[in-house]
């Protein structure tokens, strides 16, 4: 008498279309996935400068698992310090603060005030840009690639990205292109 065939014996022939569905449902569930579990603040100077703007105004930092910090310094006749601060909330939404001081440096005599504080959440087709961009992974791991070049006066930035999927630390002047250019280009509000 011959031996039925049973679903867990191997004997059967597969179903090409069930392969299929499996192979479809198994890329579906194998996307990004958090790999990183440092959620410490980026301890470079200028990230550091940056935070400690905000503490002199007594503004927040919004710092956790998702946040990217940008220090942006420019400087000619006045010079400016920035701290833009890009994070998702406890509900999941994409938030935007830049905090801006003009400080002594430039060549006109200038004191320390607070030259802006702006915040906004960001656009649904910013946010879902970002999400994207945040988890490919190939960003924290990128070289840096800039065009056009500085003038005198132009800014100089340094951007900390820090996220489940990674961290990392850039700095650049011109602009800044491939992935976390086009980040660097939402934050900085040229997206």
């Amino acid at each position: 008498m011959a031996k039925e065939a049973s679903a867990c014996d191997g004997s059967e022939m597969r179903s090409p279309v069930v392969v299929a569905l499996f192979g479809t449902l198994a890329a579906c569930a194998g996307g990004p996935r958090p790999l990183n579990a440092d959620y410490a603040v980026p301890q470079s100077p200028e990230i550091a400068r940056s935070l400690a703007l905000r503490d002199r105004y007594n503004l927040p930092k919004h710092l956790g698992e998702t946040a990217i910090v940008v220090d942006t310094v420019s400087g000619h006749h006045i010079r400016f310090e920035a701290s833009t601060i890009v994070w998702k909330d406890k509900a999941g939404k994409w938030q935007w603060s830049q905090v801006s001081e003009t400080v002594p440096g430039g060549l006109l005599p200038t004191e320390r005030k607070l030259a802006s504080n702006d915040s906004r959440t960001l656009t649904d087709h910013e946010a879902a840009t970002l999400d994207r961009l945040v988890a490919t992974l190939s960003l924290y791991r990128e070289t840096k690639k800039t065009i056009e070049a500085r003038g005198i006066g132009a800014p100089f930035h340094v951007m900390s990205i820090v996220t489940p999927f990674g961290r990392t630390t850039i700095s650049w002047d011109g602009r800044l292109i491939g992935t976390s250019g086009a980040i660097a280009d939402i934050v900085l509000g040229k997206g």
